[in-house]
């Protein structure tokens, strides 16, 4: 008979096996280790201890001592002169620059030759060879090969680069936070050099700046002076060339610097604008005069009015014309008297014609006489134009060479001010940095830090011992095939009747320590929680547990328990989950038929059971129900089954095992207790590797003992135990 209806898509959604995992080690597999590897791990950490006392025994003792040097930016104002070189900055990067000064080359052959360090065995390993510098060179080949070899002399410039070098070797210098001060740090082996020369090295520092600054002045100096000379040169043939170029072209000019032509041209201008103006006015007196004179209206006229003869000539008219109306009166109009006075009045109004006549020619000749200078003038200054347009394009030339001139003089003038400054600056020149803290003797070696360096090589030799360990355990492994997998997971035949059973399962492999399995809700850690110590024991267990068998057949794990808690469905289920999640098709078949639990462990809701696809009433793909946390396939009883050994025993069945090995890369059998349990033995059978959980706080270990004995009378494949914590 077998079983229809199946679709191996409908099970699994991959068609190839996906790579099995591979075994991880926790901190339980290190503690194995360690007991087994103890003796070695000691032997490699005492033999590293005693390297390291050996070593910090034979390093040299140094010495360190530092000195501390300020950037400061105060400057001596009593000449209130500005300086060749400009402020130090006292930014970072110019504090690194300085820095930089501090450790240079040329700082420190100066510090050297002033303290005759060349010949210093310290810095110069040739003037004293060490012991391991003579065994070094004996081994040298070519002397090996040739006896009579000798060594090339070292040039002594190569020899001084090496001695700075190691003088170098031994310097530091760095900033102290945020402040402007340098700590200058010489490591010698002898305290009162190390002292000496930081103290020389910050001296010499200072010093240096004095000296810098020194030569600036005396480089600015020597260059102004050459080219004050130059300039003086230049300015007086600048000057010799503007005077003699003027003196060519007839070319003057008044003290206000205003040229003849120009001041002659504008006096011209001057009196022209004013003879305009007199011959203007002249010209409306005269017309004034000639429409009055027309008009009969002499008492207007203001040149008539004011003369002297018409103002006495008009008193005696008006004598007369009084004198007239007293004799019209008193003797009548034809008064010979008083015809006398008309006859005095005609003549005088004669009189006073005459001389309106002479006023009026007098301002008719002044007129003229305006317009006359008014022509002149303007000749005058045509022709004055004339001559200053032909000066103004000579003295263009003029003017330029009086501009270099001037311009020559004024450099000259400021380079020779600045020359006298900076001569003035000489005896003022104070360093911008100085020292703030001398470097002291040192009382006690800085270096090497011998009780750090032993305590240190203690973690260091545990280190190399557990690694040496590691590697033991992994060269024995790969040496010997049968430890490449714990025993649960190594391929097994059929057991046959062997030694007692009590003995072969007296000492079944720990596979696993599961803490948190006795807790509800544990198999949902495998998905909530995946880093958490639950789930790593799990994916350790299946690491065991999922060798693959043969190719095509799936591998049947059977789990059980040896008391009657839940701890052995709740890492049944948590096992397929983690399958599934490492991508192995998986089916959990609960084994429980009499009380089925795994299907409410899982959230998972049944239409059919196993019973009714071994009756043949439903198809094995509408039976198998889909894990509701993961991609694991359920296959359970839907109602308690009253004798199932009957059905378990049924040919039926094992067609049923041997399909699903086709359709599953692992399937994981929840089975009840070992004890007391008719479907254990007949599940345990069909399997291929046995899982024993125990819980060790529970029941007494009779139990555990009387679960193996059964096991092994069985005749069950290979039994590891999982301990539930």
């Amino acid at each position: 008979m077998s079983i229809q209806g199946t679709n191996p898509q409908s099970v699994a959604s991959s068609e190839s096996a996906p790579a099995r995992p591979e075994r991880s080690y926790e901190f339980s597999d290190l503690v194995e280790l360690v007991q087994n590897q103890l003796g070695l791990i000691v032997r490699i950490t005492m033999l590293v201890v005693a390297a390291a006392v050996i070593i910090v025994m034979l390093l040299p003792t140094r010495f360190s001592s530092s000195a501390v040097v300020i950037l400061d930016q105060r400057k001596n104002t009593i000449a209130d002169l500005t300086s060749v070189l400009s402020a130090l900055p006292t930014d970072p990067a110019s504090l690194q620059n300085q820095i930089q000064i501090l450790q240079s080359r040329d700082l420190a052959a100066e510090v050297i030759t002033k303290l005759k360090l060349y010949d210093d065995p310290e810095f110069n390993g040739s003037a004293q060879p060490s012991l391991i510098g003579a065994f070094l060179s004996a081994l040298n080949p070519k002397r090996l090969l040739d006896p009579n070899f000798a060594d090339v002399p070292v040039d002594g410039a190569v020899r001084r680069d090496a001695i700075i070098d190691a003088f170098l070797s031994h310097l530091s210098a760095d900033s102290l936070g945020l402040s402007t001060t340098i700590t200058v740090t010489f490591v010698s082996r002898d305290a009162g050099k190390a002292a000496l020369i930081a103290n020389t090295i910050a001296s010499t520092y200072v010093e240096d700046q004095v000296s810098s600054k020194l030569q600036a002045t005396e480089a600015t100096s020597a260059w102004l002076t050459q080219r004050i000379q130059d300039l003086a040169k230049q300015v007086q043939s600048q000057e010799t060339a503007a005077l003699t170029y003027k003196a060519q072209n007839n070319l003057d000019s008044s003290p206000g610097g205003t040229s003849l032509v120009e001041a002659q041209m504008n006096g011209i201008n001057t009196q022209l604008v004013q003879a305009r103006a007199d011959l203007a006015a002249k010209s409306a007196i005269y017309a004034e005069v000639t429409r009055s004179v027309k008009s009969g209206d002499l008492a207007n006229i203001s040149q008539v009015v004011a003369s002297p003869l018409i103002i006495q000539l008009r008193s005696q008219q008006a004598d007369l014309m009084r004198q007239q109306a007293d004799l019209a009166v008193r003797y009548g109009d034809r008064n010979p008297k008083r015809i006398a006075v008309e006859t005095q009045l005609t003549d005088l109004d004669r009189k006073i014609g005459e001389e309106v006549s002479r006023v009026a020619s007098a301002l008719a000749s002044d007129v003229a006489v305006a317009r006359a200078q008014v022509g002149s003038l303007q000749a005058s200054l045509i022709v004055t134009q004339h001559q200053a347009s032909t000066q103004d394009m000579t003295a263009v030339k003029l003017q330029a060479l009086e501009a270099n001139a001037a311009s020559t003089r004024n450099l000259y003038d400021s380079y020779l001010s600045r020359l006298h400054a900076i001569q003035d600056q000489d005896g003022l020149q104070y360093p911008e940095a100085r020292v703030i803290s001398r470097a002291p003797v040192p009382g006690a070696p800085s270096s090497p830090p011998r009780f750090l360096i032993v305590l240190a090589s203690i973690p260091l030799g545990l280190l190399l011992g557990l690694l040496a360990a590691l590697l033991k355990e992994r060269l024995r492994d790969s040496s010997t095939p049968a430890r490449r997998m714990p025993p649960a997971q190594r391929p097994q035949p059929r057991p046959t009747p062997s030694p007692a059973p009590q003995q072969a399962m007296a000492k079944p492999p720990l596979l696993a320590e599961v803490p948190g399995a006795l807790l509800a809700g544990a198999a949902d850690h495998i998905i909530d929680w995946p880093a958490s110590a639950f789930s790593r024991a799990i994916n350790k267990l299946l690491a065991r547990v999922a060798v693959p068998n043969k190719i095509g057949a799936g591998r049947v794990v059977c789990v059980t328990s040896a008391d009657q808690g839940m701890a052995g469905s709740t890492i049944a289920v948590a096992l397929a989950r983690a399958a599934a999640k490492s991508g192995l098709r998986t089916i959990v078949i609960d084994g429980s038929l009499t009380k089925p639990v795994i299907a409410h462990l899982m959230g998972v809701a049944l239409q059919t059971g196993m019973s009714d696809v071994l009756q043949g009433s439903a198809a094995l793909n509408r039976t198998l129900a889909r894990d509701s946390r993961s991609a694991a396939l359920l296959l359970s009883n839907l109602q308690p089954m009253l004798d199932p050994t009957r059905m378990l025993a049924a040919p039926r069945t094992a067609e049923l095992f041997a399909h699903l090995r086709t359709l599953a890369d692992l399937i994981v059998i929840a089975a009840p207790t070992v004890i007391a349990s008719p479907e254990t033995p007949f599940l345990t059978r069909v399997s291929d590797a046995v899982v024993v959980v125990a819980d060790p706080a529970a029941g007494p270990r009779s139990l555990l003992g009387r679960a193996l004995e059964a096991l092994g009378k069985w005749h069950s494949p290979p039994v590891g135990m999982v301990l539930a914590r």
